[in-house]
């Protein structure tokens, strides 16, 4: 009994001891790689008798039956519901190991992996690899029914031969359960040779070559480009030797059989040979065409090892571009085998990229980039006008000054190795000479010439921006005339800076008005507008004057002699003006006004009469005449009168408006007043009208009038004495008496002088007779 549990015991320890032991299962290959449920799979891999392993098909669905034929193989049967994906293998709980490789899902009908070979004529047996292909499978090439078909027992190959009529396309096989299409399309060749291969793929003369592919049963030559090969020998239909010929080229085979003739696709190539190339020198972009042998497949163009653009235009001849930052250096040439170089250096040319600063004055640093611009002794030029020896001269920059006498223009720059100009210009600052014409209207066109006039970008007449421009060339341009031209300057601005011309541009003259409206000869006017500078005649209706001053909108003149009424015009060369009004010219009109009084003096409280004469001696009709008349502070108006006009005595002056008088004509004014204080008063007047007066001085005058109290005596009696006394004013009268009435009788002065008091004069004298009479005379 103890025995018995001992061995029980070494048998379950054997058993552990074996599961310890066992080999984690991997899978190395299935087949068939496609299949649907119910479908046989056969896995070949190792640990395949360990105990305990799990087979999964994708996403751990386990296989519908599993059975290990030996360790390294499995019979698996495709379970339902299953997905494209690897197969996997687990040894109890230990990770899944996964194919690297898909088992694809397919569906119960027909399914088409592969077919072989890719490629046959009518007549051919062609092998189909698949599964589902039982059911009395239909073949099809490209859509005609092949007329014989066989099929393995596992349904997973079929062989059919190409029908007559059968075209290249896909193959199709048609059972009951639906119809699968080949992944590739099969070739339908010809009943002449196909070639498949050859090998080498390359060489030089006497080299023997393998060629393979079908047909070849007849072939009677081998060609190489066009060159005929030598020491054919057809082993098989598939299979023959040809030695390539001493003349041999790179290009296609051909192989030419009483069926047929057949051209390779791909070339035998032959060692390229580089004979010439030319230009022989350039700059990046320069076309270049290269000469030689065996150029066909050229893979590669190279100039100094840049790898360049290029065409193959024959097995002889290929253009390329020359690249961006190429150097000197020889022309390689790569075909898919082999490489040649040409036997001389292409020689790079100087090329300039850019230059800074853009634009300048003379006496600027410009430095220049590009490439190859240090071969040799580099020189630079402005615009044909060399500069100094440059400085800081590398591969890719190099220094100028520019010169004196350098214009707007490309810089160039040379080398050993040729020359370069530059895409664009450098600009040095515009100068105007001159222009044509030197006036204009609005819209017509003006010629200026100057200097550096490329890439202007602006023109203006006097700050005026041109209604347009065109830039003939460096020196010429023509720009439309804008409305609201001042006269001044031209100007042209460009980047590099901006140029005034010497000379003035003039506006079309404007006058808009003057001063003063009216005048006579030589009354000084002022004439006011625009565009008046340079102005070369001022007329006054037709009379010319002078020019005494012009600042361009104000012009000094005066009247001429000879003038008349009339508009005044001004000559610039920008045209004529001409106001709008006429300038009055004043006519000389001689003036002349005095009075008279009806009295020299004049007694207090009694009318006073003043008769006021206005003549106009001519000798031309003057207008608008005015008289004015200031009364005396200390008289009352009593009446005034006038013959011609009318009079306002509202106030004090009197004002008489005469209107025209024409020469020789008089006009009489008469004004009563009375007068109401002693004293001497004066009465004035003056006269004036629209005329100037060439005699002034009698157009003013004056009347003097004493008035005094009135001329009474009074007389006293006194004891023997006589007392005559009258108003103390009258200073200006004497007493006289007589002593008897006649009035034959002459008076006589008294010769008692006179008592002065405050009030009145006095005299006293003896009463010696009876009768005497006395008066006061002047």
């Amino acid at each position: 009994m103890m025995l018995r549990h001992i061995i029980r015991g070494w048998a379950l320890l054997a058993l552990l001891a074996g599961n310890l032991l066992a080999s984690s299962p991997v899978i190395t290959g299935f087949t068939p790689s496609v299949g649907s449920a119910g479908d046989t799979i056969m896995v070949t891999g190792s640990g395949f008798t360990s105990p305990g392993i799990t087979f999964y098909f994708w996403q751990g669905i386990p296989a519908a039956y599993l059975y290990p034929n030996s360790d390294s193989q499995l019979t698996v049967i495709v379970p339902g519901g299953i997905r494209t994906g690897p197969l996997g293998v687990q040894l109890g709980n230990d990770t899944p190991a996964y194919t690297s490789t898909d088992f694809i899902a397919i569906g119960p009908g027909p399914y088409i992996s592969d077919f072989s070979p890719a490629y046959g004529a009518v007549g051919d047996l062609i092998t189909i690899d698949g599964a589902h292909l039982t059911n009395s499978p239909v073949v099809k090439f490209n859509g005609t029914a092949s007329g014989e078909v066989s099929v393995n027992a596992a349904g997973s190959q079929l062989t059919a031969r190409v029908p007559a009529g059968a075209t290249s396309g896909v193959i199709t096989v048609t059972t009951s359960l639906g119809t699968a299409s080949s992944p590739g399309s099969f070739l339908v060749i010809g009943t002449g040779p196909y070639v498949t291969g050859f090998s080498p793929a390359g060489g030089g003369a006497g080299l023997q070559i393998i060629v393979t592919g079908v047909h070849f049963t007849g072939v009677t030559n081998v060609s190489f480009g066009n060159q005929p090969g030598v020491s054919l020998a057809v082993t098989s239909d598939s299979q023959l030797q040809v030695t390539t010929p001493s003349s041999v080229v790179s290009g296609p085979l051909t192989l030419s059989s009483s069926l047929g003739t057949f051209t390779t696709s791909s070339n035998f190539y032959v060692p390229p040979t580089l004979s010439s190339f030319s230009p022989a020198n350039g700059r990046a972009g320069t076309n270049v065409t290269i000469s030689g042998a065996n150029f066909l497949g050229a893979t590669s163009v190279k100039f100094g090892g840049l790898a360049a653009s290029f065409t193959v235009v024959n097995n002889t001849s290929l253009r390329a571009t020359v690249p961006n930052g190429v150097t000197n250096g020889l022309i390689r040439i790569n075909t898919p085998m082999f490489s040649c170089f040409s036997a001389s250096q292409f020689t790079v040319s100087p090329t300039i990229s850019g230059f800074s600063p853009a634009f300048g004055p003379v006496g600027t640093s410009v430095t220049i980039t590009g490439a190859n611009l240090n071969s040799g002794t580099p020189s630079v030029w402005f615009n044909g006008v060399q500069a100094a020896t440059p400085t800081g001269v590398s591969f890719g920059q190099i220094t100028a000054v520019v010169p004196a006498g350098a214009t707007t223009g490309p810089l160039t720059v040379s080398t050993s190795n040729g020359s370069t100009v530059s895409a664009n210009n450098f600009l040095l600052p515009p100068s105007v000479s001159g222009f044509s014409p030197v006036a204009g209207t609005v819209g017509s066109r003006v010629t200026i010439n100057g200097q550096n006039f490329l890439a202007a970008t602006a023109v203006s007449f006097n700050g005026k921006p041109a209604s347009s421009f065109t830039v003939t060339n460096n020196s010429v341009l023509g720009a439309v005339i804008p409305a609201g031209v001042i006269t001044g300057p031209l100007s042209v601005s460009t980047p590099a800076g901006s140029a005034a011309s010497v000379a003035v541009f003039y506006g079309v003259p404007g006058l808009t008005n003057f001063a003063p409206l009216h005048g006579t000869n030589g009354t000084s006017v002022t004439l006011s507008g625009t565009n008046l500078l340079g102005a070369t005649a001022v007329t006054f209706n037709g009379v010319s004057a002078p020019i005494n001053s012009n600042d361009g909108f104000h012009i000094g003149t005066s009247v001429p002699a000879g003038a008349q009424t009339g508009p005044i015009s001004v000559v610039t060369p920008g045209g004529t003006s001409t106001t709008p009004t006429s300038f009055a010219l004043d006519l000389p009109s001689e003036m002349a006004v005095w009075g008279t009084p009806a009295t020299n003096s004049a007694t207090l409280g009694s009318n006073l009469l003043y008769t006021i004469s206005i003549v106009n001696y001519g000798p031309n009709a003057a207008p608008n005449v005015m008289v004015t008349n200031l009364l005396p502070g200390s008289v009352r108006l009593k009446s005034a009168t006038i013959n011609q006009g009318t009079l306002n005595t509202n106030g004090n002056p009197i004002l008489g408006t005469l209107g025209t008088m024409v020469s020789g004509a008089a006009v009489t004014l008469q004004i009563t007043v009375v007068p109401q204080a002693l004293g001497y008063i004066t009465n004035s007047m003056s006269v004036g009208s629209g005329n100037p007066d060439p005699q002034p001085y009698d157009n003013q005058a004056t009347i003097g009038t004493l008035v005094h109290s009135p001329a009474v005596l009074s007389i006293q009696q006194l004891t023997n004495l006589v007392m005559v006394a009258w108003p103390a004013d009258l200073t200006n009268c004497t007493l006289q008496a007589k002593n008897i009435q006649p009035t034959n009788t002459f008076w006589s002065n008294v010769l008692t002088a006179p008592v002065t008091s405050p009030n009145q004069l006095s005299v006293t004298e003896a009463l010696t007779n009876k009768v005497r009479l006395y008066r006061l005379a002047r």
